[in-house]
């Protein structure tokens, strides 16, 4: 997924800032929310940054905005997306700041859940990855392991699939065998009616 798909979702009402074409087609490679004034050790090359700008304030000098963005630039951040919760709206300085430092600024508005911008990327990422060539896996490699990991230790399916889909909230998930009888299901999702043949 690029920065300019997430700006394509109609349903997290994004708004661009700042950023330039060819940065919006960057590969977005996950998601890391955080208010740290220094997140560089705890970002990832291609990640977007979630911010609800709690370490910013009006009081704020130029050089703690620059700190921060620079810290993205460093790290590799794709994008910033920076929630209006806090102050109403993005400063004016982020957007400079991130204008000079060629980070690529969204807003994200009130209404618009961190939760659900980190949903569509992984969504969209996990759709993507099921299309490509066999050697390559839907599920990320941190929640492939801890599976391998349980089912070594005889976990079953209700608790594998509980897993599987953890990262995604209470979503009511299946495992159904060829016949249509339930194999394992998450806590959300309500008993299936017995089919009778």
């Amino acid at each position: 997924m690029h920065v300019e798909q997430l700006l394509q979702l109609e349903s997290l009402d994004l708004a661009l800032l700042w950023g330039e074409r060819p940065l919006l087609t960057r590969e977005i490679s996950g998601v890391t929310a955080t208010d740290l004034e220094d997140p560089a050790r705890f970002l990832q090359q291609g990640e977007i940054v979630l911010s609800g700008l709690v370490w910013w304030s009006p009081e704020a000098s130029p050089a703690k905005t620059d700190h921060f963005v620079s810290a993205l630039r460093s790290a590799g951040a794709t994008a910033l997306l920076a929630g209006e919760e806090t102050h109403g709206a993005v400063p004016g300085a982020l957007v400079d700041s991130c204008r000079e430092h060629g980070v690529p600024l969204l807003s994200v508005p009130a209404r618009t859940s961190f939760r659900a911008i980190t949903e569509a990327v992984y969504l969209r990422q996990w759709g993507d990855l099921s299309r490509r060539p066999a050697h390559h896996y839907a599920l990320p490699e941190n929640v492939r392991t801890e599976l391998a990991r349980l089912l070594a230790d005889g976990a079953g399916p209700t608790e594998l699939l509980d897993r599987a889909f953890a990262h995604l909230g209470r979503l009511p998930c299946y495992l159904l065998a060829a016949g249509g009888r339930t194999i394992g299901r998450t806590p959300s999702a309500p008993e299936l009616p017995v089919q009778r043949a």
